[in-house]
């Protein structure tokens, strides 16, 4: 008989776009999160720095779950986590507290231990967050780039110049 803390799964689900869990688990063990923005610095004149931005990182979560069942449970478990570990399908991960939704699983991992017997996968879910843009195409004409600021010369333009002032501009 295997140890498992107390069953949370009513509260604790993994989702697809559809709302459906995507792995039935049966324990939810441990969730950790990081919610992070960098401010962007930059040099400026006399060794001196600016900081002029702030930029949303992308939402990482870990998340550590118990499976158990017989083998074909367990393997259809192991199965999905590859489909979805390889592929791009967006999850959401719902808490008591929250839902996080825009997860890609980027990776995972799992293990068996003989004390839990042979119907129980320890898994480890690494998910991140995934932010959506769309891109916007536009027709408009870019008119012909001006050259600003000093051109270096060619060989061809420099003789031109040097026949035309040798010649007398003939």
């Amino acid at each position: 008989m295997s140890q498992f803390p107390q069953r949370v799964t009513g509260n604790w689900t993994l989702n697809n776009a559809s709302g459906e869990a995507v792995v039935r688990f049966t324990s939810f063990l441990s969730l950790d999160l990081r919610n992070e923005s960098l401010v962007v610095s930059g040099p400026v004149e006399e060794g001196g720095f600016a900081t002029y931005n702030k930029v949303e990182t992308p939402l990482e979560v870990d998340v550590s779950l118990g499976i158990e069942g017989d083998d074909a449970t367990l393997q259809t478990a192991l199965d999905t986590l590859d489909k979805l570990q390889a592929g791009t399908e967006l999850l959401s991960l719902v808490t008591p507290n929250a839902e996080y939704q825009d997860l890609n699983l980027e990776g995972f991992s799992y293990r068996r231990r003989r004390e839990d017997g042979l119907g129980v996968l320890w898994v480890d879910l690494s998910l991140v967050g995934v932010k959506q843009v769309k891109a916007e195409y536009t027709n408009a004409r870019v008119g012909r780039r001006k050259q600003r600021g000093k051109v270096q010369a060619t060989e061809k333009s420099a003789l031109k110049g040097l026949s035309e002032w040798i010649g007398g501009g003939k």
